[in-house]
């Protein structure tokens, strides 16, 4: 087949003049100065009752019908208020009006200027609408209609436009007080209003009129073009040759905000309507995105430098680099949430397209240290994305999670909406695709489960009925560590639609392979399972497992380790909860009392549900005894001024400062040292929490380190005895 890069992007760059048949927005704008006869004054946004008012004031508005002006409801079911009636104003009023014509002309590709007549002004109640028609001419040299939705609040009403095959639905719902939104197309097209569902939409309705002289512009036609178009990219998906997507850079510069089909400017916006039609057309995904290159090396010295000339550089080696598509668009308006899709330079369509690259501006960083020269370089550029739907799930899969997951969640859902097969289909394939590429040790998949996606994939597979899909990641997967504590409740209503057996089976599994790694989460997830198994008892080995994998070395952080394993193991067999009890009592270092046993109690206390399993029982009296154990120790602040002298260094500054805190009738120590000396008796006093306040004086050289005693000690015994007092009442019975 052909140099599909290279033949597309010659047919698109025939694409001889900019434009699109309509173009839509929104606008922040200044509140006009809004006035009706029979009314008054108009407040924006609009308000329910003088929405009423306007629609007494107004009359049903008629419809054209050849010569004819007819009132039909079944036709046109809205309220019209002439222009002669309406009195639109404010300061800025024709600066937003101009900035909207700005646009208008961009989107429909005019050249030269253009003026907006005011013709009406119109308001939807509920269940207004207004049925396929196309605009009459009603002005010399009108050619297109601007449709403005001042701020309101309602629901339904899209406007519906269609040109040739093509069709676009807008919602042109303003989202914030301060914007308008609106839209403009050409008069030959047809157009309809839907029904609006809630509240009231307020429109101007304006003439678009070229000045005299000037031919009317006509819609762009580009159905030949797309047609080709088409031709090129079905071949290209049949034959399953050459790149699996297709990069097309746009010409203009747009930025994340601006980033639209709606508001692409001169020839992108015809070069995107062309690619648009052509991939519906040709069963292929088409997206705007942006592209963007980060390169990071070491550059290399070119000249200069001499009598305060600056040094050239130029990029010398690439070491790092990053090739993202990003901030994904679909042709409707919707921002789908897919992250960061890599890419190639073979994909790129035409190939030289990223021929400036090499003359973007990279920002050299002067050498450091034994470091060289290094560079970054940041380049970024609006692009069309086109893939063929039938290699979507290898595309988005290789490309990573952060794209796949995204994507078979919105074709789910999409699925749920439409009750279409087809869409189901494709989402399992995706899923398929997504287990092909999640090997437990890939550089893009590898260490996707610290962030609990596996469970989205889960929950899309189970929201698709398929539990065979469902059983294989977690026999090829999660079994092999793709695992987190995130994941537990989609593992856990998998497990629970499985046979009692195998159910059992597979997580002993699950806990043999993963309990070193995640004894935390593995207990979370035996848990559920003994919470929501009819007969507990049949997860005996997997809960023997789990006591087998607790730790006995590195400390212990997660409290939720503790609860989990008592719960979920006094509903399994009190035997091994008793064994795990004891195991976490006999190792303070690795379960430390203060740091986890007393706050897990705390945190199951007020959780508590009204009878409590008896290894949470024990727990939480051994943790009382503990406390008990502490309030019962004297407390009284200290009789002289002796302190705790344990300071572990035999330098003899060291050695002096274990005898003044030994010293019961010296409260101040002055240390005339260095300042190595200082510094160190400073991290001594630190280390060990010496009972002292340390101040400074920069009198003479060398300056003196002033040692006070302080009672810090006993106020950390008096702190620790109200906290225990007061944890002792909450974990009593």
């Amino acid at each position: 087949m052909p140099d599909i890069q290279t033949e597309l992007a010659s047919l698109l760059q025939q694409v001889d003049r900019p434009g699109n048949f309509y173009v839509s927005g929104t606008l922040d704008i200044h509140a006009p100065r809004l006035e009706v006869e029979g009314v008054g004054p108009i407040a924006l946004p609009l308000l329910g009752i003088q929405a009423r008012q306007l629609i007494d004031a107004a009359e049903q508005a008629p419809y054209g019908r050849g010569s004819e002006t007819l009132v039909d409801t079944q036709v046109r079911r809205t309220w019209q208020v002439d222009a002669e009636r309406v009195h639109l104003g404010g300061r800025y009023w024709e600066q937003d009006l101009q900035r909207m014509l700005n646009q208008v002309a961009t989107g429909l590709g005019i050249d030269g200027a253009i003026r907006a007549e005011f013709y009406k002004l119109l308001i939807y109640e509920n269940e207004n609408f207004f049925t396929t028609h196309r605009d009459t001419e009603k002005a010399p040299g009108m050619f297109a209609t601007l449709v403005i939705v001042l701020p309101c609040d309602f629901q339904g009403g899209e406007l519906v436009i269609r040109h040739k095959d093509e069709e676009a639905k807008l919602k042109l719902r303003p989202e914030d007080p301060a914007e308008a939104a609106f839209a403009a197309f050409y008069a030959d097209c047809r157009h309809e209003v839907l029904p609006v569902t809630a509240g009231h939409r307020l429109t101007l309705i304006y003439n678009l009129i070229r000045d005299a002289g000037q031919a009317p512009p006509l819609a762009p036609d580009f159905s030949a073009l797309q047609q080709r178009a088409e031709s090129l990219l079905r071949a290209w998906a049949d034959a399953d040759e050459g790149p699996d997507k297709l990069i097309y850079p746009l010409h203009h510069a747009y930025t994340q905000a601006e980033l639209a089909f709606d508001t692409l400017k001169g020839e992108d916006a015809g070069i995107a309507s062309v690619l648009v039609t052509a991939c519906a057309a040709a069963d292929c995904d088409c997206h705007l995105v942006l592209l963007t290159i980060e390169e990071y090396g070491w550059a290399e010295y070119v000249g200069g430098g001499w009598d305060g000339e600056e040094a050239e550089y130029e990029i010398g080696e690439v070491i790092d680099n990053s090739w993202v598509l990003e901030h994904w668009r679909h042709p409707d308006g919707g921002r789908p949430g897919m992250g960061n899709l890599p890419f190639g330079e073979e994909e790129i369509c035409p190939p030289n397209a990223l021929d400036d690259l090499d003359d973007s501006a990279a920002d050299f960083q002067e050498a450091s240290g034994n470091e060289g020269v290094s560079f970054e370089r940041f380049y970024q550029r609006a692009a069309l994305v086109v893939w063929p739907r039938k290699r979507r799930a290898r595309v988005l899969a290789d490309g990573g999670l952060a794209v796949s997951l995204p994507f078979l969640t919105e074709l789910v859902q999409r699925w749920e909406d439409s009750g279409d097969d087809a869409q189901r289909q494709q989402a399992l394939e995706l899923a398929s695709e997504i287990r092909r590429a999640w090997a437990p040790h890939s550089v893009t998949y590898g260490t996707a489960w610290s962030e609990g996606q596996a469970r989205v994939l889960l929950e899309n597979l189970a929201r698709l009925g398929d539990l065979e899909q469902r059983l294989a990641f977690l026999s090829d997967q999660v079994l092999a560590g793709i695992y987190a504590a995130k994941d537990n409740p989609a593992l856990a209503e998998l497990l629970l639609a499985l046979e009692p057996a195998r159910a059992a089976d597979l997580l002993n599994k699950l806990i043999s392979n993963n309990g070193g790694r995640q004894p935390a989460a593995c207990a979370g997830l035996l848990r559920l399972c003994a919470e929501r198994f009819s007969e507990p008892g049949i997860l005996h080995a997997a809960a023997t497992t789990l006591v087998e994998h607790l730790p006995d070395a590195a400390t212990v952080r997660e409290e939720n380790l503790v609860i989990d394993s008592l719960h979920a193991l006094e509903r399994i067999d009190p035997a091994l909860a008793q064994k795990a009890l004891d195991h976490f009592l006999s190792l303070p270092a690795v379960y430390p009392m203060d740091a986890l046993l007393l706050p897990a109690a705390l945190a199951q206390r007020e959780n508590a549900s009204e009878t409590e399993p008896t290894g949470i029982t024990d727990l939480r009296h051994a943790v009382l005894a503990h406390l008990q154990r502490r309030i019962d120790e004297p407390l009284a602040p200290p009789a002289d001024w002796r302190r705790a002298a344990n300071v572990k260094c035999n330098c003899a500054k060291c050695k002096d400062l274990n005898a003044f805190l030994r010293a019961p009738d010296q409260p101040r120590w002055a240390l005339k040292a260095a300042q190595a000396d200082r510094s160190h008796v400073e991290e001594m006093i630190r280390r060990h929490r010496c009972d002292l306040d340390l101040t400074t004086e920069k009198k003479g050289r060398p300056y003196t380190l002033v040692c006070t005693k302080n009672q810090a000690s006993y106020q950390r015994r008096v702190g620790q005895r109200e906290q225990d007092l007061l944890n002792h009442e909450r974990l009593s019975d």
